[in-house]
């Protein structure tokens, strides 16, 4: 049986699809939710625990196809799908842990092991990520170092490279990055389309002196077939993901594993002392670098941890809740101005019944406004009066737009000196009135500062109003696409910026379904 630990790590909802969904569809939804691996199985709609599994398909697998010239049009995923798959079976008799997964891992070398019940249907999915969010970093992590185990093995090509021969590289080494790099000196790299990818083999496995720029990995190939990109004409320097954060040989594995994280990333390039590119970490390395025994040996104190009171997990618990209900507080609100930042926009999604019930036809409708309000010229401000009273500024600014909020609206501090409002119900008049109104409170006033300055700031408006129908009809409504909406008013935005700036400018209004039953309660 799975042991607790292992319990945790296994993801209860993976992405899956049905034999007859196209490769095109499968590349698509896993570039849109991120997904390394896509489990096939047997029927549509099943729910875990009731579907058989009957293949995968992995970032890999894209790459592989891309690499050899497959054609990816017109045909389904059962063509391509890998049959013969490890999985791991719940066991009734024997414990499996997380060093039994781990064996699995570097046995078969995979990086997506399905979990099945004892009869066979799907529970779910463990892979390195999951483990390593249940595991609790411990002290050898911060004893050991990065160069211990680190792969020295890194195919590396030049900017000038096309997204096909970075396939081709990926394919043949097996790999799932290239590292982009330059030469450290006058000497040149080879060439980027050496179609004799045997001497690439010695060329691109032997680490010379190169210095790492960037690094495209095999997400980045789905997510540039998915956009339809042309591997034979686009180069490596154009889509490479830049700058890098590259850790040293010196660093502990701690330090390696915290940068993961805050990076979310899957892999560091690590330089040496002449920055030059002497080696890579991945998450296979840092569960590699774990000790067996030491393993056990934590696990064995989490399950005494787990055996406490009840009465002391419940206050831990607690504990946890409030802080994390603290941190979620935190993240959500921007520090320098007091409003909620872009995160909390993005996370909260608008939601809005028209004010008139459904007439003869069964439809009705309203309005979503969407601002994007940008300061002009304010890095003048900061080179002229310093960063400090910039800042002030902004939280002045903050202030007074706060201090104009109206009922059903919402201002955000989107990034920099800009902020988005989010209006509701308002007819697309008095929505445009509204925004001028934001822009002449902030023009006709200077902003005092703390010193006894007066300063006088001027912002950008780009406006965008959707016009929602909604119907009692379910079928028929779908959720607004407030991205497009966004969109449409930072286009209007950069118009107002041609234009000369301290100005409103608006967007067409945009026609969007709504379904009539969501609560205004849970809007903006």
């Amino acid at each position: 049986m799975f042991v607790p630990l292992l319990k945790q790590a296994i993801e209860p909802h993976p992405l899956t699809v049905s034999t007859d969904t196209t490769i095109e569809e499968t590349i698509a939804l896993m570039s849109r939710t991120k997904a390394s691996c896509v489990l096939v199985v047997d029927r549509p709609h099943s729910e875990i625990g009731d579907a058989v599994l009957v293949g995968i398909f992995t970032e890999r697998d894209v790459v592989r196809k891309i690499a050899l010239g497959d054609c990816l049009s017109g045909i389904s995923i059962s063509e391509v799908m890998t049959r013969e798959i490890v999985t791991l079976q719940e066991s009734p008799s024997q414990d499996q842990d997380i060093v039994t997964i781990l064996s699995l891992f570097r046995q078969h070398r995979i990086r997506h092991l399905p979990v099945l019940s004892q009869d066979g249907k799907l529970l779910g999915l463990m892979t390195h990520q999951s483990i390593r969010s249940v595991l609790k970093p411990i002290d050898f992590m911060r004893l050991r170092r990065v160069g211990e185990v680190m792969s020295q093995r890194v195919i590396h090509a030049p900017p000038t490279s096309t997204v096909l021969h970075l396939a081709h590289l990926m394919n043949v080494y097996h790999v799932s990055c290239v590292a982009i790099a330059e030469p450290l000196d006058d000497r040149s790299l080879p060439p980027a389309e050496d179609d004799n990818l045997s001497v690439w083999s010695a060329d691109s496995c032997q680490l010379k002196a190169v210095r790492p720029i960037g690094i495209v990995t095999e997400r980045d190939i789905l997510q540039f077939r998915n956009l339809g990109l042309d591997f034979e004409q686009v180069r490596a320097s154009t889509v490479m993901s830049a700058p890098l954060f590259p850790i040293r040989r010196e660093n502990s594995l701690w330090e390696a594993h915290q940068q993961m994280q805050n990076l979310r990333v899957q892999r560091l390039v690590v330089r040496g002392d002449r920055d030059e590119l002497v080696g890579i970490i991945t998450q296979t390395s840092l569960l590699q670098g774990l000790d067996p025994m030491e393993m056990y040996a934590e696990i064995e104190v989490l399950q005494e941890l787990l055996q406490q009171s009840e009465a002391e997990r419940q206050s831990l618990l607690e504990q946890l809740i409030a802080r994390n209900k603290l941190l979620e507080s935190l993240a959500l609100t921007d520090e320098l101005t007091g409003l909620p930042n872009r995160r909390a926009m993005e996370q909260a999604r608008p939601q809005i019944v028209p004010s008139d019930g459904p007439d003869e036809t069964g439809y009705s409708y309203s309005y979503i406004a969407l601002f994007v309000i940008d300061v002009d010229y304010f890095k003048r401000v900061n080179d002229t009066y310093g960063h400090a009273i910039g800042d002030a500024i902004l939280q002045k600014l903050a202030k007074r737009l706060q201090d104009l909020a109206r009922p059903q609206s919402w201002f955000y501090r989107y990034g920099g000196e800009e902020f988005v409002c989010v209006t509701l119900g308002m007819l697309p008049e008095a929505a445009i009135e509204y925004g001028e109104s934001l822009r002449q409170a902030i023009a006709e006033q200077p902003i005092a500062t703390a010193d006894g300055l007066e300063i006088a700031i001027a912002i950008s408006i780009g406006g965008a109003i959707a016009k929602v129908l909604s119907s009692q009809d379910r079928d028929i409504t779908q959720l607004v696409d407030t991205q497009a909406l966004f969109q449409k008013a930072d286009e209007a935005l950069y118009q107002a910026k041609r234009e000369g700036r301290n100005c409103l400018r608006m967007s067409p209004i945009q026609e969007i379904s709504w379904p009539s039953e969501i609560s205004i309660e849970k809007a903006w």
